[in-house]
């Protein structure tokens, strides 16, 4: 805060209000008028919610009881990852092929802005898409329209679902959630289906684990009998152990002869397959077609003798074949019997070892024989446990989510929402109007402020002239200082005066005071003529000076009209000059014309040199004469103060060639009027202008800014 004044007050900005108050409606009808037409074209949009709760602890089936232990932070993590399950694209794919979205005007494929253009002028359009970019433009249209939130730390999750059609949306939520939960039980099936496919190989390597097991302990038992029947003397084991070696001869009989009669029977060489298996039937079959062999090739080739012995030869192959199959089927049993029996005596040899008396080394080999296949059958049991469990699930399956609240066909559009719409328009609107307002007030506007104008310029304010309402009275403006000398206008040009003594002295004759502005209309010949009438109220012998040769205007405040004018005096001493004339311009007493111009206001003493008519030429030569520059001089002889009235800073060069030869210059500044930028450009050509020799104050007129503090009404008349 700056002496007390640096602070923002209300009142001001109130009135910056009321000033912009046209400014304001009209932003305010605008953003509204464009909210209507937006409200008014927008394609409405129906939104449809389905819930879903998800249990975030897994679910068994085949153990109800058993339920996973987790804190809420993996609880909260696993709901967040099925939220981003069901804003996936694979699910979106689902949901698209089951309602044939890519086929339906919202979802599927459309002409583009660009496109439509194109087509409307005739020009080529581009080339249709693939179906893999139709399907992304699918998934992309499907995914701007869904939404799928979790609702605050519960366990429901809404799936939002927004399209022009009410019974769409609806639909599309619904078919979602479903494909979602359909999508979770074909994961768990798959999962379970893919775990059990593993566990199959690992099944296969454990069966053969506990095969070659159980056939260790049976060939340890098989190999070593006769030696553990010796070594514990059991009689019934070497029996036992002399009947195994006998089968297991017999075996290998057997495999050798089945082997060959396999091989025999592969190549339908019927006699020598007789030969192995020893079966008189079929050796005279075998003899039997030998001999139709033999007389069909000696028959005449297409005789019915012929044709008889070859469908006989047909007949017996077959019963050749059957009788073959049959044979080999009864050693295949025999053979079967006698492994059977060997794997008999093999458990019954197993028994009897047990149960007898064995040394340390035959027990521990026993022993870990016994351990080996104890262990693969466990494992083979495990596993095959668990592969149909795993089945069960597979078939069994839940998803841990269900739909607990279906979408229903929206009765109202979610979007546009006029009120909101309208609400925002209307914040927007005032909001947008009151920025642009102070904008133009502070910054693209005029001063609006004494404040501001102490910011904007580096001089001192002389003062601040109150607006007088064109209402209140019927004369100039500049009449009311003496005509209403009470009056807190009258008093703002005293205070103006005092500000300027204190700057340039109020002892001594011929003081200066150029008053000026940026810009016409901002109330500076209205200042001039009022300070001269306020120096000549307090004993001043003034002269007014009109040289704003461009535009005169103190003649119109004094509704006087004159024969000549400072210009026209001014060119006449000029051609004089130039025309080699001796008439010097030697002051005003010494130029008889300037009785034509020069008057005494009619409220004081106040002499005043009038201007005539608007200049049609340049009048910047005239303010550079010798002659203007002796009737200054003249002047400060005569009065005590000469005012000079000048023309505006900005629009004409007149007043930086009179200010070098004042005492102090006064540049108006009217409320509201002149933009900052115009204020600081005028300040610079006029501070130029002067060279430092001058003294610079500043003045707001016409403000409509309201008196702060305590409050004076008291001291006016």
């Amino acid at each position: 805060m700056e002496n007390g004044q640096d602070f923002i007050d209300l009142r001001d900005i109130v009135s910056v209000l009321r000033r912009q108050i046209k400014l304001i409606a009209v932003t305010l009808v605008v953003i509204l008028a464009v909210a209507f037409v937006y409200l008014t074209r927008a394609t409405p949009l129906y939104t449809a919610t389905a819930l879903v709760k998800i249990d975030p602890q897994e679910t068994n089936l085949l153990d109800p009881t058993q339920v996973s232990g987790t804190n809420s932070s993996v609880e909260s993590t696993r709901i967040e990852t099925e939220v981003e399950i069901l804003k996936s694209d694979s699910l979106a794919i689902q949901t698209i092929q089951l309602l044939d979205l890519q086929s339906t005007p919202e979802f599927g494929p459309s002409l583009s802005i660009t496109e439509k253009f194109k087509a409307a002028f005739g020009f080529e359009l581009s080339a249709a898409p693939s179906g893999t970019e139709l399907m992304t433009g699918t998934i992309r249209a499907f995914k701007d329209s869904l939404s799928v939130r979790r609702r605050g730390l519960t366990y429901i999750v809404a799936v939002e679902v927004t399209t022009p059609n009410p019974d769409q949306s609806a639909l599309i939520a619904n078919t979602h959630a479903q494909a979602y939960i359909q999508d979770q039980i074909t994961s768990r099936s798959s999962t379970s289906m893919a775990s059990r496919d593993v566990l199959q190989g690992q099944l296969e390597t454990a069966r053969l684990r506990l095969a070659n097991s159980n056939d260790a302990l049976r060939n340890y038992i098989e190999v070593n009998v006769i030696r553990l029947a010796e070594e514990t003397g059991n009689i019934e084991l070497a029996d036992i152990g002399r009947q195994l070696q006998d089968t297991s001869a017999q075996l290998g009989q057997f495999q050798t002869q089945l082997d060959s009669a396999r091989l025999a029977y592969t190549a339908a060489d019927w006699s020598s397959f007789a030969d192995q298996i020893g079966n008189e039937a079929l050796a005279s079959l075998e003899r039997q077609r030998q001999t139709l062999q033999r007389r069909l090739a000696d028959a005449g080739e297409g005789t019915a003798e012929a044709f008889d012995l070859a469908q006989g030869l047909a007949r017996l192959e077959e019963q050749l074949a059957a009788e073959g199959t049959l044979a080999l089927g009864a050693l295949e049993t025999q053979m079967l019997e006698v492994q059977d029996n060997r794997i008999a005596l093999i458990d019954e040899a197993q028994n009897a070892v047990l149960e007898s008396e064995l040394s340390a080394s035959t027990l521990a080999d026993i022993y870990s024989l016994q351990q080996e296949a104890g262990i693969a059958q466990r494992q083979y049991d495990q596993l095959l446990g668990r592969i149909r469990d795993l089945e069960t699930q597979a078939v069994l399956q839940v998803a841990n989510s269900r739909v607990v609240s279906e979408a229903l066909e929206p009765s109202r559009p979610s979007y546009p929402n006029k009120k909101l719409v309208l609400a925002l328009a209307l914040v927007a609107g005032l909001g947008i109007g009151v920025g642009l307002a102070l904008l133009k007030e502070f910054y693209f506007g005029g001063v609006t402020s004494s404040n501001q104008l102490q910011n904007i310029l580096p001089i001192r304010l002389g003062g601040v002239i109150p607006k007088v309402n064109s209402t209140e009275v019927g004369e100039p403006l500049a009449d009311r200082v003496v005509n209403d000398p009470m009056s807190p206008f009258a008093e703002s040009y005293r205070k103006l005066r005092a500000s300027i003594d204190e700057e340039i002295g109020d002892e001594g004759k011929g003081k200066v005071i150029l008053v000026t502005s940026s810009i016409p209309a901002e109330g500076k010949s209205t200042t001039a003529l009022a300070l001269a009438r306020t120096y000549a109220a307090a004993g001043k012998t003034t002269l007014l000076i009109d040289a704003d040769l461009r535009n005169p205007s103190i003649h119109g405040f004094l509704a006087a009209e004159s024969e000549l004018g400072l210009l026209e005096f001014l060119l006449e001493r000029m051609k004089l000059a130039s025309a080699g004339g001796n008439e010097a311009d030697r002051g005003i007493q010494d130029a008889p014309e300037i009785e034509k111009f020069y008057v005494l206001d009619p409220l004081t003493n106040a002499g005043i040199i009038l201007g005539r008519k608007k200049s049609n030429v340049p009048t910047d030569a005239p303010l550079q004469s010798k002659a203007f520059l002796e009737l200054i001089r003249g002047a400060q002889n005569s009065f005590d103060i000469i005012i000079i009235d000048t023309a505006p800073l900005i629009p004409v060069v007149d007043t930086r060639y009179v200010a070098p030869h004042v005492d102090a210059a006064l540049l108006c500044v009217r409320f509201g009027e002149a933009t900052q930028s115009e204020v600081r450009g005028a300040f610079d050509q006029l501070a130029k202008a002067t060279r430092g020799k001058a003294k610079m104050l500043s003045v707001l007129s016409c403000s409509e800014t309201s008196n702060r503090g305590y409050r004076y009404d008291g001291y006016y008349g």
